[in-house]
């Protein structure tokens, strides 16, 4: 199958060694499995035109508290291992994750955010374009880095430039980039989330059987639909991206993407929630949609004539 002759094998993400390790469903790390796709070349062309893309408008952090590195030492929880590396770094590892790396903590540059709302504590690092890194500081581990750094209490701030978001249906929460909301965050994971995802990613493979091939495939459609990415239809899927609309039909042949002006994305995704949208699952509602909107936009179409 090719798509203006691009494969659209593409499309299909590679299988993890352990499902156990799948991460929060952060949006660039889909991107990254589809690296090589010429769709996302076209993608990261047009990422590459938007000239505020940065840390225009984001709030600096200054002032930072400081902490006596020379008092640090490795420390052992029930599920992480912290320790210290050249640099001034806090290495935090999380056994439940295969003991792969979870968060790099610069010493000294950023403090513990909390949410107001909701409690929750998180290390953040924020690369900008909507990227970052970011760990949850629940108990066991400010417990850990208190005992790391030899202190009483980890140094806070409110969270700034980030919010946290709960998907209505699932009750799952997630944290997005102020300002880059399209880049779909990352999902703030624990057993209650990770089962939850479990039953969703069954029922794509149930209800999508032509179109969904493997509980990898499943689970982050999954994670996309909680954040408000991905929405079921009859017909098959839809998801939005920070510039494309995508329908991939139940089966699995009768495709299309749609690429549109990403600065109109607030836009788009008002439309893209709503439920009356009536011929949503065909290109030409939403290019008479993008054309009322005077959104500048084009069409990739599956061409399935090669008999894939």
């Amino acid at each position: 199958m090719q798509i203006n002759g691009i494969s659209s094998s593409a499309y299909k993400p590679e299988p993890s060694e352990n499902i156990k390790n799948m991460g929060s469903g952060c949006f660039a790390d889909t991107l990254l499995r589809r690296a090589k796709a010429g769709l996302d070349s076209y993608t990261r062309a047009e990422r590459n035109k938007i000239s505020d893309c940065g840390v225009y408008g984001r709030i600096l952090q200054v002032n930072m508290h400081t902490y006596d590195t020379r008092a640090t030492k490795e420390v052992e929880t029930e599920r992480y291992s912290i320790t210290w590396k050249p640099g001034g770094y806090l290495c935090i590892y999380d056994k439940e994750r295969g003991g792969n790396e979870a968060f790099r903590w610069k010493l000294n540059k950023d403090d513990v955010q909390v949410d107001e709302k909701t409690g929750l504590k998180f290390l953040i690092n924020d690369l900008g374009c909507g990227l970052f890194n970011m760990v949850v500081v629940d108990e066991g581990l400010e417990q850990g880095l208190k005992e790391a750094l030899d202190v009483s209490e980890l140094y806070e701030k409110p969270l700034v430039n980030f919010s946290v978001q709960q998907d209505q249906k699932t009750g799952i929460r997630y944290i997005t980039p102020n300002g880059f909301e399209s880049s779909g965050g990352q999902i703030i994971m624990d057993k209650e989330a990770r089962e939850k995802l479990d039953s969703l990613a069954k029922e794509y493979l149930s209800q999508y059987p032509n179109l969904v091939h493997s509980y990898e495939e499943a689970w982050f459609h999954a994670t996309f639909e909680v954040r408000g990415l991905t929405k079921r239809t009859s017909g098959g899927i839809m998801q939005i991206g920070s510039n494309s609309i995508t329908f991939l039909n139940k089966d699995g042949i009768n495709s299309w993407v749609c690429i549109f002006d990403p600065k109109r994305w607030k836009e788009v995704k008002e439309k893209f929630d709503r439920n009356d949208n009536a011929g949503e699952e065909s290109w030409e509602f939403w290019m008479d949609l993008f054309q009322a909107l005077k959104i500048d936009a084009s069409l990739l179409t599956f061409d399935s004539r090669d008999g894939n």
